[in-house]
């Protein structure tokens, strides 16, 4: 299902980006990871040639609120690939505590990074997705997003933030509608994040009573099976909720 696509993850450091790229790989995938730093996005290729030395993978350093970074990687991935069959954007400032006490700069940071990032990511690798024949835009989102959800520990600026990028998604799926580019914005709940390479961990299946939280194998076999569906079926968004 996998094998030969060429998939774009932002965000491809600890935690879920790393795991996404590790697992696309495994699945035979050819990656193009950004990360804000470029040993944060070699780190991540070196762990994937572990477990995939077959693998092809690519780097870059790419700070998602900078717009000439974001460009420059279209064009670098452009000139290497030629197309893109899928793009997750998963670069995302996560940000705590309350709007008084986040600094002004902590702020537009996640704003700018989460919602400006993803919105300029998505423009401008859109001409290497009409290449494909079977082109996706993921969306990493959170509940925190959602209406009238009481998130314990996130800022209101990252809540507004993912509601920003949810509302640029759906609008999106509905100016694309007949290209057969598919759009799926995942809504997760918060969840721990163990790596895919301690196996033992990463496939604890966790019942209602566990103190903890899903994890990120929860995330991304949503996402493997939104991806996986027939070309006719368009999985627009799946939430989901801790169940507890």
């Amino acid at each position: 299902m996998f094998t030969g696509k060429k998939i774009v993850i932002t965000g491809a450091s600890p935690d879920l980006g790393q795991a996404l790229a590790i697992l696309f790989a495994q699945l035979g995938a050819e990656l193009f990871l950004s990360a804000r730093t470029l040993p944060k996005a070699e780190t991540t290729a070196a762990l994937v040639r572990e477990v995939a030395p077959q693998a092809k993978v690519s780097c870059f350093q790419v700070d998602v609120t900078q717009q000439s970074e974001i460009k420059q990687f279209a064009q670098d991935v452009a000139a290497q690939a030629g197309k893109v069959d899928i793009l997750i954007n998963n670069a995302s400032s996560w940000l705590t505590g309350n709007i008084i006490e986040a600094s002004d700069a902590d702020i537009a940071a996640s704003l700018n990074s989460t919602a400006l990032g993803s919105v300029l990511v998505t423009k401008h690798f859109l001409p290497l997705l009409e290449r494909s024949t079977c082109p996706d835009i993921v969306f990493i989102n959170s509940t925190a997003s959602l209406p009238n959800d009481t998130h314990g520990t996130c800022n209101e600026a990252f809540s507004a933030a993912k509601a920003g990028q949810s509302t640029f998604a759906d609008r999106l799926r509905h100016r694309l509608k007949g290209s057969g580019i598919r759009i799926l914005v995942i809504y997760p709940a918060d969840f721990d994040s163990p790596s895919p390479l301690v196996k033992e961990e990463w496939d604890e299946c966790r019942g209602a009573n566990h103190s903890g939280n899903m994890t990120a194998r929860n995330v991304f076999n949503s996402l493997k099976f939104a991806l996986s569906q027939d070309r006719i079926c368009s999985v627009d968004s799946i939430v989901l909720s801790n169940n507890k």
